[in-house]
C-alpha cells in the first residue's frame, strides 16, 4: 500500500523542509520522518533530500536533484539511446559544481564539471514514463562530454574518431551517422579543451561516417 508521503510527493525527491511541511500536523515532525524511513517508506537520496516512492522512481529524475544544476549525459545517455551495448550502472551527469559523486539506497550517481558556456548547448527535457521531467544531454553532447571527460584519450584524426566508436565504444555507427555535426560544431567553439578532438569528431561526422 502507498504511504501517505508516496501519494503526495509520488517519485518526485523532496527535501526535508517540504517533508516537514507535509507533516507539520504532528508535534514532532523530524521524529516522524525518522519513523517513516526506519520503515523504509522515504529514502534519504543525500543530507536534506529523501525519496517518498522507494519501489518507483528514476534514477535519471534524481540525478538532476541531488545536484543541481545538472544534467544526464555521458555513457548513461548513450547507453539509454541504444548508441552503445553495454548496461551502465553509474548514472553520469555534468554540473557547473566542482565534480564529485553520491551514493545511496537507489545507486552510484556521478558528477563531473564541465565550462559554464558550454553547459547549456545540446540539452533537452526528457521525461520519466510517469512524464516528470528532468535535463539530459542530445547523444551528440553525451559524446562530447565523455570526450573531454576521458583522461589521456587523443583523437588527432577522423580516423582515430572512427576506431574509438568503432572498437572502444563499439557504437551503432548507423545511429552515428543520423547525429549533428552542426552541434558539434557549435560545442567545439564553447570550450578550449579538446577542442580539436571535437572538431575531427565534427570532419568524420561531415565526411567520413558511413
Amino acid at each position: 500500500m502507498r504511504s501517505t508521503l508516496e501519494k503526495q510527493f509520488g517519485s518526485v525527491p523532496v527535501t526535508s523542509s517540504e517533508l516537514k511541511l507535509a507533516l507539520q500536523e504532528y508535534r514532532a515532525p523530524l521524529a516522524r520522518i525518522a519513523m517513516h524511513q526506519r520503515r523504509g517508506e522515504i529514502i534519504p537520496l543525500r543530507r536534506n533530500l529523501y525519496l517518498c516512492s522507494p519501489e518507483s522512481y528514476s534514477r535519471e529524475l534524481i540525478a538532476n536533484r541531488l545536484l543541481a544544476p545538472s544534467y544526464v549525459s555521458y555513457e548513461t545517455v548513450l547507453s539509454a539511446c541504444g548508441i552503445i551495448p553495454e548496461r551502465v550502472y553509474a548514472v553520469r551527469s555534468s554540473c557547473l559544481a566542482r565534480s564529485r559523486s553520491f551514493d545511496n539506497e537507489t545507486g552510484h550517481y556521478e558528477y563531473t564539471c564541465v565550462p559554464r558556456n558550454y553547459y547549456p548547448e545540446g540539452v533537452t527535457i526528457n521525461r520519466t514514463p510517469d512524464g516528470l521531467a528532468y535535463l539530459a544531454a542530445r547523444p551528440e553532447k553525451a559524446i562530447c562530454d565523455l570526450i573531454l571527460a576521458t583522461a589521456g584519450l587523443r583523437l588527432q584524426s577522423a580516423k582515430a574518431v572512427r576506431e574509438y566508436l568503432e572498437c572502444y565504444l563499439r557504437a551503432d555507427m548507423e545511429v552515428v551517422a543520423s547525429w549533428d555535426a552542426d552541434l558539434v560544431h557549435t560545442l567545439a567553439g564553447l570550450t578550449e579543451k579538446k577542442k580539436n578532438e571535437l572538431l575531427n569528431l565534427e570532419r568524420f561526422l561531415r565526411h567520413e561516417c558511413l
